[in-house]
């Protein structure tokens, strides 16, 4: 039992150690977005480079509240054609927590978030404490960065985008 708790407590520092030297470069206006290698919520591989027009980012859970109030005024089914794009970053999380808890969670959603498991392509993503990024692309390349606190001024760009709930 002993091991077992020193194994789990050793899982829970990892993600503190060793990201120190990576380097990244942040996308800005210009940049060409990639998202190759993630999947979805069910691990269905990302397939729609070539459809996306806009990308959700979230930074901090009141923004994630903030998302899916606005999310619940808007036709997600752009979000299945891969026309608006959700990314989540869940690499801070142990894979224990996040395959057994997290992922599980965000199953019961009807429409695709798409899991950075590594951080890579979110550490690279223009981002603000307790906002949603919205970023919107036009032939892979970054054209605007906004970022929205309030779910009523969120949903009126996604409606924008998408179109209202049906």
């Amino acid at each position: 039992m002993k091991r077992l708790i020193g194994l789990l407590a050793l899982s829970l520092m990892l993600p503190l150690v060793g990201c120190a030297s990576k380097t990244v470069t942040p996308l800005e206006v210009g940049t060409k977005v990639t998202l190759k290698g993630i999947e979805n919520q069910y691990g269905e591989p990302f397939k729609n480079q070539n459809s996306m027009q806009a990308l959700m980012f979230v930074e901090g859970m009141s923004a994630k509240e903030v998302l899916q109030s606005a999310l619940d005024r808007v036709d997600t089914s752009c979000l299945d054609e891969g026309k608006l794009v959700y990314l989540a970053d869940i690499s801070g999380m142990p894979s224990l927590i996040s395959n057994m808890v997290t992922v599980p969670k965000i199953r019961t959603y009807d429409y695709p978030i798409w899991l950075d498991r590594e951080g890579d392509i979110s550490a690279t993503l223009p981002s603000k404490e307790g906002h949603v990024s919205l970023l919107s692309i036009n032939k892979q390349v970054v054209t605007a960065a906004s970022f929205y606190a309030n779910s009523d001024t969120l949903s009126q760009a996604l409606i924008n985008e998408c179109g209202i709930e049906r």
